[in-house]
């Protein structure tokens, strides 16, 4: 398991309760480091926190004592490569990817094809989510692909057009706010007027009622001749930028 410490040597107890929380960490480099000390940055400042992790091993956070937002860069080695994560979401990315950038700070432009695969997960479990890739280009960020994980959370994207870094975001549909005496087909997703972090499909199609239902979060709710199925909602999450094969 990575390890967390502070310049200044600070035991900290894991056994307490400081809320921690395993991050699987991906090293985009053919030959990383075996061990990568990673320098954690706050709004491009330096800090002194210091996070030391394996290739193919999880970074181990205590959420009571650092910030949600940060950034990381580690230099190689042999001072070949920098290796870079910038404004990481601590509290709920599902991986830290460090890219590995050379002294041209880029390893591909526009052109060509490209492909990157992954899994998605909530709450640690694999879920399918609809994906896009965006390449990370300052200039003109642009949705190269939409796909869609499979139900093991898997994604293999293959693309065109652009061969640089790129983030890949997992999302899925709100839908749209519920209204009255409304004709909803099958598979319609909706949400109620008041967020309640459930959005609803429609599992038998009709017309919803004159007034609101009562959103229920554990039961099918029905809305005049419409039946609907709550599901829980979760927020976009990210992941990059991370360099394509």
């Amino acid at each position: 398991m990575a390890s967390f410490t502070f310049k200044t040597r600070l035991e900290i107890d894991k056994t307490s309760r400081l809320n921690w929380r395993d991050v699987p960490v991906v090293v985009q480099d053919e030959t990383p480091d075996e061990v990568i000390q990673l320098s954690a940055y706050i709004l491009g400042a330096v800090t002194s926190f210091k996070f030391n992790i394996q290739v193919g091993d999880s970074l181990r956070i205590p959420r009571l004592l650092v910030p949600q937002f940060m950034s990381f860069v580690a230099a190689k080695s042999d001072d070949s490569k920098a290796y870079i994560a910038l404004q990481l979401d601590l509290y709920n990315d599902v991986e830290i990817s460090l890219v590995a950038v050379d002294e041209t700070g880029a390893s591909g432009g526009a052109g060509g094809s490209a492909r990157i695969a992954g899994t998605v997960q909530i709450d640690d479990e694999p879920k399918a989510r609809d994906v896009i890739v965006i390449s990370d280009d300052k200039g003109s960020r642009a949705v190269l692909a939409e796909s869609t994980s499979q139900a093991d959370g898997t994604f293999d994207i293959t693309y065109s057009g652009w061969t640089g870094p790129v983030i890949a975001m997992a999302l899925e549909h709100y839908g749209g706010a519920w209204t009255a005496s409304t004709l909803l087909n099958g598979g319609t997703t909706v949400h109620p007027t008041t967020p309640n972090g459930y959005v609803y499909a429609v599992t038998t199609a009709g017309t919803t009622g004159a007034t609101e239902p009562a959103w229920t979060t554990d039961t099918q709710v029905q809305s005049g001749s419409v039946t609907l199925a709550p599901r829980r909602y979760f927020r976009p999450v990210a992941s990059g930028p991370m360099t394509p094969e």
